[in-house]
């Protein structure tokens, strides 16, 4: 997204609210033998959903039970649940405040 382009006017906003710069980077993420990405913040503590790029394992599987609780353990770390790429740049404060606060 364009709102968070890397000039003065950005990185003195962010440096004088107090809030981490909303930049965001693609990472890679994988639940068993499922791979996908995700949006982070550049210190990887508030992502995005993942966009998964397979399907699930078939319940069958023996890898199922690993993506199971790999799973849980990538969506409880989702602060941005219902975006899939990087929100606004209204969302991401207005969310970033909420999670400061709690």
């Amino acid at each position: 997204p364009d709102w968070y382009g890397l000039d003065d006017e950005f990185d003195e906003y962010y440096s004088e609210s107090g809030l981490p710069s909303p930049p965001l980077d693609v990472r890679l993420v994988a639940a068993g033998s499922r791979v996908g990405y995700r949006w982070e913040t550049f210190d990887g503590d508030h992502p995005c959903e993942v966009n998964w790029l397979d399907p699930e394992p078939d319940r069958e599987s023996s890898d199922y039970e690993k993506y199971i609780e790999q799973l849980r353990k990538i969506e409880r770390q989702v602060v941005y649940r219902g975006f899939h790429e990087p929100p606004s740049e209204e969302a991401f404060n207005v969310r970033l405040r909420n999670f400061m606060n709690m």
